[in-house]
């Protein structure tokens, strides 16, 4: 064999030799234990959709101490940090009412230990957390609608949908006559107009009596929508008695006129008042003896010119209360028939 070949094969077998110590270097590497922290969120769910209540429901930014080969503690870490769901009645953590201490240090190493990697859980900050299970119960509840103080409606007040579903802890689910309130608030009234129908989108809330507990109480929906018809409170009175017409007008000019209304015009019939209906029904209790007069301003200008007729001009009315026709028109300013003349 020449020297040249020789060389060649001593090449080749060092280049072997080292490759091949490099690839146990390597597989060695990989599979040296070592200990270092995975972080990861736990969240705690229950078996079956609002079939219990856990809290707290998560452990955020839990840190596990976690040992085993390189490759696996990367795959690990890989894993955890995506939140981790974990079932009550699994992984060791009870499902039944109550107070419960969970370890969870052995609870990571439930977990890991799934996953099938060499790798084990030697600690974990914090080291255990406190959780609260209650069982829940559904329930279908009317909602009623609930309208501010003094506000009256006129026909059906409707609500959709009439009923909602809420989900509660079981000891809450025996009260009697759960329902919810679909609550019109008054800034939502302000400006709209009487006599039409409305509606109203509003959360939907708890009774009083629940209000302590609204953080353990789920309502689905959250909205309904009410629709009702304002009514504008007021009714009218046509007056059975005349009101009598008086001329109004500057003293010191009546004092050189006289002035006489047409007796055809000295009083007003069939007035008709308008106004909130307490203050209408208590003119209706007075039959009629409401003392109303009509006055017709007469000035300076008109005595001069002396001007036949003048409308009424102001009414002498009940507060809130007005005029709104006389003898069958639609006025609240007849005209009234008048003599001028110049006081002797």
């Amino acid at each position: 064999m020449s020297s040249a070949t020789e060389g060649r094969e001593r090449i080749v077998n060092i280049v072997a030799v080292t490759l091949i110590t490099l690839l146990i270097w390597m597989w060695a590497a990989g599979e040296t234990r070592e200990t270092e922290p995975a972080f990861t969120d736990i969240r705690f769910v229950a078996p079956i959709a609002d079939s219990m209540r856990i809290q707290p429901a998560e452990v955020p930014t839990l840190r596990l101490m976690i040992r085993g080969p390189r490759r696996a503690l990367d795959s690990v870490a890989e894993r955890l940090r995506e939140p981790v769901a974990v079932t009550a009645g699994t992984n060791g953590i009870p499902a039944d009412p109550g107070p419960h201490e969970i370890d969870l240090a052995r609870l990571g190493e439930a977990i890991v230990s799934q996953w099938r990697l060499p790798v084990t859980v030697v600690g974990a900050d914090p080291e255990s957390v406190t959780i609260e299970v209650s069982t829940l119960a559904t329930r279908d509840v009317r909602v009623v609608p609930v309208l501010p103080t003094g506000v009256r409606t006129t026909g059906r007040i409707e609500v959709v949908p009439e009923t909602a579903t809420i989900v509660l802890p079981d000891d809450l689910a025996t009260l009697d006559d759960l329902q919810l309130e679909a609550r019109v608030a008054e800034r939502d009234l302000v400006g709209r107009e009487t006599g039409r129908r409305h509606q109203f989108e509003v959360t939907l809330q708890l009774p009083a009596a629940l209000a302590a507990s609204r953080d353990s109480i789920r309502i689905q929906p959250r909205t309904a929508e009410v629709r009702l018809a304002l009514d504008s409170n007021e009714a009218e009175l046509t007056l059975s008695s005349p009101v009598p017409v008086q001329i109004a007008g500057p003293a010191a000019d009546l004092d050189d006129w006289t002035v006489e209304v047409d007796p055809a015009s000295a009083f007003l019939r069939d007035v008709v008042l308008r106004g909130p209906a307490e203050m209408i029904q208590r003119l209706r209790d007075r039959d009629g003896d409401v003392g109303v007069i009509a006055f017709v301003h007469l000035t300076s200008d008109d005595l001069l010119k002396r001007v036949e007729e003048k409308p009424v001009t102001l009414w002498s009315l009940p507060a809130g209360v007005t005029v709104t026709s006389v003898g069958g028109d639609a006025t609240s300013s007849p005209r009234i028939a008048v003599k001028i003349q110049e006081r002797e």
